[in-house]
């Protein structure tokens, strides 16, 4: 789901504020003023059930004030099973007059648990995001005490009542634009407790009554249905009285590239997705085609594979057939670009997607998604390289540029498999940091984009982006996109059912 974290360091220690790998950090509210954290002595363990560990543990305390509101500082932990060994820390700001409540960050744990206490270790994307290590102490009666550790203090975070049992949570999907016949994969915790699946439709919801799952994951095949419309798939569990939600699915309204086409034309491209496309004086494609899935020639990475469902049209890097792929040793390698007006593209999803995205959207709450199918070295895989997605194309070159989204599916653990077909890849908009204060609704970047008349690029760069995505040389890679879209981002929270 796939994002920005809002961090106080308080004497060395990194007190999680917010963001989220599914949510950015709203602005509406001031982030409080801390107390110094004192050296404490670590409670005394009691004893308590695997079972009673396993569910939904949260505590609230007041933190500090600003002149105008003081502030509540709120967490959740939500421990899977002692097999799966594996908890979500949520973490949050409310002032306490208004309940405006800050964006939840939800950071992925692993723990060991003795009976008493646990250590819980990051995961490293929350640990790149500053997430540090956790001791959590039970004390009795279901009450567990969080405390921070490092070589010169010993902090109490909260203390954390058990205030429900398990239930599921939804944290990702494969693809969020699928067509009848293709395998859903849905992730997330506590999953083996969902009992029915629903997909949003016009007239109402149709039940997926052929399913398999597991704790960590849900599957299905998408069935044919005529009157999809946009919005998440719910999944009912009538254990936990809940239902939990995907992100948001079908948005077939907010797709701004779906031909790629130009209409044989030179600029301004009338009549095209590139129409208002401004100020090009080079080419929009730069070693890039744009393919038919149903006229792929001899040597596309894609001709060969039958059991894949393709979208109609797509652009592959860096042409008809897969090429070499070195490492390159600068920023601005001339491997292949897209360039077009980002601005108009927005105006055009505002225009057509029925209310989803309008001028006034957080750019916190929206997200560019593309469907991706990689080919490295003779394999369905992405394991090298990035995206780099550029809202203004001449602000420079750097890694962290305030206008660059320098992104990726895959780090060095955990490769990407594309054996199943397309899947889909997303950009919040708030990976982009000039959307955090300067344009921080979809309108105003729009507006911005516009009035300067900037061109966009996007570029796939094989430069090491950071130490958990070093850079490989290939001898064959190939990266196919398709249907791209301005989508709402973020997951509904649980709904509570009738009991």
């Amino acid at each position: 789901m796939k994002t920005l974290y809002y961090i106080n360091k308080v004497k060395g220690i990194l007190l999680l504020c917010c963001l989220t790998l599914i949510v950015g950090c709203s602005k509406d509210i001031d982030a409080p003023s801390l107390p110094t954290p004192e050296s404490v002595t670590i409670a005394d363990g009691v004893d308590l059930s695997a079972d009673q560990l396993f569910g939904i543990w949260e505590g609230t305390q007041e933190v500090g004030e600003t002149k105008d509101a003081h502030f509540e500082q709120s967490y959740k932990v939500e421990f899977q099973s002692v097999d799966d060994q594996s908890a979500i820390l949520s973490h949050w700001f409310t002032d306490a007059q208004t309940s405006i409540r800050d964006s939840v960050c939800n950071l992925e744990y692993s723990y060991v648990f003795d009976g008493k206490t646990l250590v819980l270790t990051p995961s490293d994307a929350a640990r790149k995001n500053g997430a540090v290590a956790i001791k959590a102490v039970h004390i009795g009666n279901n009450v567990m005490e969080l405390y921070t550790v490092n070589e010169t203090v010993t902090t109490k975070m909260c203390t954390l009542t058990r205030t429900g049992d398990p239930e599921p949570s939804i944290t990702g999907i494969n693809r969020t634009l699928p067509k009848a016949g293709e395998r859903i994969v849905l992730t997330g915790r506590n999953l083996q407790f969902v009992d029915h699946i629903y997909l949003p439709t016009v007239s109402g919801e149709q039940e997926v009554t052929d399913f398999t799952s597991t704790s960590k994951q849900i599957e299905f095949v998408m069935p044919a249905v005529t009157d999809l419309s946009a919005g998440p798939i719910r999944c009912k569990s009538e254990g936990a009285h809940v239902s939990t939600y995907s992100p948001v699915m079908f948005c077939d309204n907010c797709v701004f590239f779906r031909t790629f086409s130009t209409n044989g034309t030179k600029a301004p491209y009338t009549g095209s997705e590139f129409e208002n496309t401004i100020n090009i004086t080079q080419s929009l494609f730069d070693k890039i085609t744009v393919q038919a899935a149903d006229a792929l020639p001899t040597g596309h990475a894609l001709a060969e594979a039958s059991d894949v469902i393709n979208p109609d049209y797509m652009l592959s890097f860096f042409g008809d057939t897969p090429v070499t792929w070195g490492v390159d040793t600068g920023l601005d390698p001339s491997t292949g670009s897209l360039r077009f007006s980002f601005g108009d593209r927005i105006q055009y999803v505002i225009d057509h997607s029925d209310g989803l995205i309008t001028a006034k959207s957080k750019c916190s709450e929206v997200a560019v998604e593309m469907d991706v199918y990689v080919y490295s070295n003779g394999e369905p895989v992405w394991n090298t390289g990035f995206i780099s997605f550029r809202l203004d194309k001449d602000q420079g070159k750097s890694l962290t540029q305030s206008w660059f989204a320098q992104t990726a599916m895959w780090d060095m653990n955990t490769p990407v498999s594309f054996a199943d077909g397309w899947q889909t890849f997303t950009i919040p908009l708030n990976t982009f940091k000039v959307t955090e204060s300067t344009y921080p609704t979809v309108g105003s970047l729009m507006n911005f984009l516009l009035d300067k008349k900037k061109q966009t690029i996007i570029k796939m760069l094989n430069y090491q982006l950071d130490a958990t995505h070093p850079a490989t040389a290939l001898d064959s890679f190939q990266f196919c996109i398709a249907n791209m879209r301005l989508v709402p981002y973020g997951i509904q929270p649980n709904t509570k059912e009738n009991e």
